[in-house]
């Protein structure tokens, strides 16, 4: 795999009229190298491309966009491998695509919040501080979760690899290292945020040792899909993924009337095109400022 990364790579670089992205492909060519590192490509079969594709998805909360983007360029490296008589096989393209559907976002309304945030107070009422303190701390680790992911837009995967020493109360930001793009990036603390992150300091909650026995991680918790499917449910909410508190993030701010710019830089989005999908969420917007056209009598 080694090799017929090394030639894909090497055609892109020397064919930038063909390639006018000299940055995305070459990432996403060491990505692939990285993940199948010290493996024959021929053997590798499209079962466990899928199976690789599925587990980053799911751990750095990609895009089915994204993840086709990831498979078109390991299906082009085989391709092109193909053409230099390196290798007869293309497992990549037996790998179905990712439906990216309509693009139409999913966010949380007033309502769904309110009962969101009943079930994790009932929750937090029913442990008893003085019998079940570290119940308690957890309830409260739950709705602390909740509030920094849907007041910030942290990514899953950004909000629970953040580490104290990154968080920055003095300059309001939290200092990102695990993004979508693995291009480091700054969050932005609001006085709520701050509130929920000391809140939080004051549990003294820690994560146990596993692969990283650092006890400096913010969160306790490296995953939070079991309490988190279990309070949608109880709360009547569907088709709603923790994703979508970054989703609720963006689409409140450009709703209040933020510029889409700044929306840009609090979501971290690499590029505008993304953030003016949120555009729709504010008609009120561009009707007030179409008023301009009204015939001033």
């Amino acid at each position: 795999m080694d090799l017929l990364c090394a030639e894909f790579l090497s055609y892109i670089q020397g064919h930038p009229e063909e390639y006018r992205d000299q940055k995305n492909p070459p990432r996403r060519i060491e990505e692939i190298r990285k993940a199948f590192e010290g493996k024959v490509a021929a053997e590798i079969t499209a079962p466990q491309i899928e199976e690789w594709l599925v587990g980053i998805q799911v751990d750095r909360e990609l895009a089915n966009a994204t993840i086709n983007k990831l498979r078109g360029t390991l299906s082009m490296l085989y391709k092109h491998g193909k053409r230099k008589g390196l290798i007869d096989v293309n497992p990549a393209e037996h790998v179905p695509l990712k439906d990216v559907g309509k693009g139409i976002e999913r966010f949380l309304s007033l309502d769904e919040e309110r009962r969101l945030r009943e079930v994790i107070n009932r929750d937090i009422a029913a442990c008893d501080p003085k019998r079940h303190p570290e119940l308690r701390k957890q309830a409260l680790h739950r709705m602390i979760e909740f509030d920094v992911s849907i007041r910030s837009g942290l990514r899953r995967s950004e909000q629970f690899n953040l580490r104290w020493p990154d968080v920055d109360f003095s300059r309001r930001i939290m200092r990102l290292f695990m993004t979508k793009n693995w291009k480091p990036r700054n969050a932005f603390i609001i006085e709520d945020v701050k509130k929920a992150l000391l809140t939080l300091k004051e549990l003294d909650v820690h994560r146990r040792a596993g692969k990283d026995d650092s006890d400096d991680f913010v969160f306790s918790k490296s995953d939070n899909k079991k309490w988190w499917a279990a309070a949608l449910a109880e709360a009547g909410i569907t088709n709603y993924r923790w994703h979508d508190n970054r989703h609720t993030f963006c689409s409140r701010l450009v709703q209040a009337g933020v510029h889409l710019k700044v929306v840009q830089e609090a979501a971290g989005h690499a590029s505008i095109a993304s953030t003016m999908r949120y555009a729709h969420f504010a008609p009120s917007q561009v009707v007030d400022a179409m008023a301009v056209l009204n015939w001033v009598s």
